[in-house]
């Protein structure tokens, strides 16, 4: 059994009185009364495995989970044909879906550390690759700021085939900025 599996498997639904129901906070004609409501001491506790992030957020559906999981995969490249900026779609997929689903958040943030990574890289090159021009060697190494999105955007092609088909993917070469 997967760890995706044991989230999903490990998942409880809260349950709420329904309108009619006698059970407490319920009146028998249908309404919802707050007679008597006392408020004790708020304790707030870590959220357990396979719950969503919130508490109070219901999980998502598996297959709604799986499309935002390889989303977060595949956005990066997306990105690229609408503007360059590549972070911003593992952004976008963690502020949709990370605060209901772990693994959603887990995968976002990794192909987001990824990203930022790849893109301190390209800075660095650039700018070792700049004073290097004098001698000559910067106009090769200036290369491989070209080189290194190209890799990261196959990288991301390869991690978002692996995740959807259930197999876990780690980025390589990744600062782990964001947790």
């Amino acid at each position: 059994m997967s760890t995706d599996d044991q989230f999903r498997n490990d998942r409880e639904i809260p349950s709420y009185p329904q309108a009619g129901s006698t059970g407490q906070g319920a009146s028998p004609q249908g309404g919802y009364q707050q007679s008597g409501y006392q408020q004790s001491g708020y304790q707030q506790g870590g959220y357990q495995q396979g719950q969503s992030v919130h508490g109070n957020a219901a999980p998502l559906n598996p297959e709604y989970e799986r499309q935002l999981v390889c989303a977060a995969h595949w956005s990066p490249i997306a990105s690229v044909l609408l503007g360059g900026l590549t972070f911003f779609g593992p952004v976008i997929v963690l502020l949709v879906g990370g605060g209901r689903s772990r693994a959603v958040r887990e995968h976002s943030i990794d192909a987001l550390n990824f990203q930022i990574t790849v893109w301190i890289a390209t800075v660095a090159v650039v700018l070792i690759s700049l004073p290097l021009m004098i001698v000559l060697v910067g106009f090769v190494t200036i290369w491989l700021a070209g080189l290194l999105p190209l890799a990261a955007l196959v990288v991301h092609g390869l991690a978002a085939i692996k995740v959807s088909a259930g197999e876990p993917y780690s980025y390589p070469f990744t600062w782990r900025i964001i947790t």
